[in-house]
């Protein structure tokens, strides 16, 4: 038995899918349906994880297991005719050469099936699954990545509880674009919001625009504060001197006006520049 028909079986024989069987070694499906059909072959590095995740020695893997033929003497004593057979042309398959831009590394030591560290990255379909996680696709508590996932994630996107990324959707959002209950952005939209252009309940920024308050230079809210500013209950900024003159509870003051019920947590956000 070759190593793609005997992978083939340890994965039925478990019940797994070409992809979830992936999922676990930490490569894609289209790796695993190479291996299976033959046209590629692991690395000596996916050998042994492979081995370790069947609980078979890497021989066994490569060759399947041995069963001794047992032959009778009546079976040897019986004359065979010769037969002449074609000689067998044996195509080489050359083993897939590992990608010079791609580096793995999975540590031994695991937190509920997760390894603690699993880095991933190169030119290709690689991701990484692990208690920190660094890859072209990383999920994990942190996760470093392209696309990042996880409650602490850093990437180009990001998602999770705190984000940081060009593209972030978090409950902390810390980005050029981001969205999320607090966020912090070029372009912010949430319940608290501080950017360029934020949006959002209580909003900050160049550009402030709020269902609530807004503070900014162009503040469009029904409580705004700012050098442009449109509302029901407004202060008119003429210059950076006076916001040394506008007090943090004069604000509050406003909002309670306004909105008596709204979280003191918003309103303190709204002040955050008068404090």
């Amino acid at each position: 038995m070759e190593f793609n028909t005997e992978l083939q079986r340890l994965r039925k024989e478990r019940g797994l899918s070409q992809e979830e069987l992936g999922e676990k070694l930490g490569v894609s499906r289209q790796t695993i349906s190479k291996w299976e059909n033959g046209s590629a072959y692991p690395d000596m590095l996916n050998l042994m994880t492979i081995s370790e995740f069947f609980g078979v020695t890497a021989d066994e893997l490569i060759n399947g297991k041995k069963e001794d033929a047992v032959r009778t003497l009546a079976e040897d004593e019986q004359f065979v005719p010769e037969v002449v057979q074609e000689p067998e042309v044996t195509v080489i398959t050359e083993p897939e050469k590992p990608s010079p831009f791609h580096f793995e590394y999975r540590s031994r030591a695991e937190i509920r099936g997760l390894p603690l560290v699993h880095i991933n990255y190169g030119l290709g379909d690689y991701r990484a699954r692990g208690v920190i996680s660094v890859g072209n696709a990383s999920t994990g508590i942190l996760a470093v990545g392209i696309l990042a996932r996880g409650l602490i994630s850093v990437g180009i996107i990001s998602l999770g509880l705190l984000g940081i990324g060009v593209l972030s959707l978090a409950v902390l959002a810390v980005a050029c674009v981001g969205l999320g209950l607090i966020s912090v952005a070029g372009i912010a939209i949430g319940v608290m919001t501080l950017g360029g252009l934020a949006l959002g309940v209580v909003s900050i920024g160049g550009c402030a625009v709020a269902t609530h308050a807004a503070v900014g230079g162009v503040a469009i809210a029904p409580v705004s504060v700012g050098f442009i500013v449109n509302g029901d209950s407004t202060i008119v900024l003429r210059d950076l001197t006076d916001i040394s003159q506008v007090t943090a509870e004069q604000i509050k003051d406003m909002i309670a006006v306004k909105f008596p019920n709204m979280p003191f947590i918003l309103r303190d956000w709204a002040t955050l520049l008068f404090m």
